[in-house]
């Protein structure tokens, strides 16, 4: 019985041995024949959309800081109330009385000083000589201020006959007129007018008609002497 099992055994394998090519040929054949149904999955499209995005910005990170809460409560604050009260003018009637009317002062003005009083030559007077001292003599109304002076002008006709002046300043109450003028006053007009004012001057020592100087006072009157 096995040696029966056995022989048969042998005889497969030499078989298989034998038709071993033509085993090869059928089988693939046969697989052909009879496919295997392969299973299809049907899934549905999937649209990608590419969407371009700028990198992002880096991000500085900040340590938080600490906020300290304000807790104080504010105060009240006063507020001044004012009550307007119309009354009428029987109620109240020293609301009738005229108000005072402030005028501006007015800005004061420099008061003249009164004109100096004329003395000798007296109006008229002649002198006699060439040689003669003419002192011209007047009263002064006040004391003199701060760079105040006498100012005597003498008007004549020089020897050509055109009308000149002389002028000279004092602190005095009296002016010696030069002697050289009887020479070069006019031969044939021997008539000198004179006057005396008060003015001011910046000068240390003014000394002829051009000198600059302020009107203190008005002029004196006009006296007439003759030299002959």
């Amino acid at each position: 019985m096995i040696l029966l099992v056995s022989v048969l055994a042998l005889a497969a394998v030499a078989a298989l041995f034998w038709f071993a090519d033509d085993l090869r040929k059928f089988v693939p054949a046969t697989v052909a024949l009879n496919p295997t149904p392969t299973q299809t999955i049907t899934r549905a499209p999937v649209s990608v959309v590419l969407v371009a995005t700028r990198p992002p910005l880096t991000a500085t990170r900040v340590p938080p800081t600490a906020t300290r809460a304000i807790t104080n409560t504010p105060r009240a604050t006063a507020t001044a109330t004012f009550t307007l009260i119309a009354t009428s003018p029987a109620a109240n009637p020293a609301s009738n009385a005229a108000r005072v009317t402030e005028t501006p002062s007015p800005i004061p003005t420099r008061v003249p000083v009164a004109s100096p009083v004329l003395i000798s030559p007296t109006d008229g007077e002649r002198i006699i000589g060439p040689n003669k001292r003419v002192l011209l003599q007047f009263q002064p109304a006040q004391p003199l201020g701060a760079q105040e002076w006498y100012r005597v002008q003498v008007d004549f006709l020089d020897r050509a006959g055109n009308p000149v002046s002389w002028c000279g300043f004092t602190r005095e109450s009296a002016q010696e007129f030069p002697r050289d003028f009887f020479d070069d006053s006019s031969p044939n007009v021997r008539s000198f007018l004179w006057r005396v004012n008060v003015v001011q001057s910046g000068q240390f020592n003014p000394a002829t008609c051009d000198a600059p100087y302020d009107t203190v006072s008005a002029p004196s009157d006009v006296r007439t002497f003759y030299w002959y």
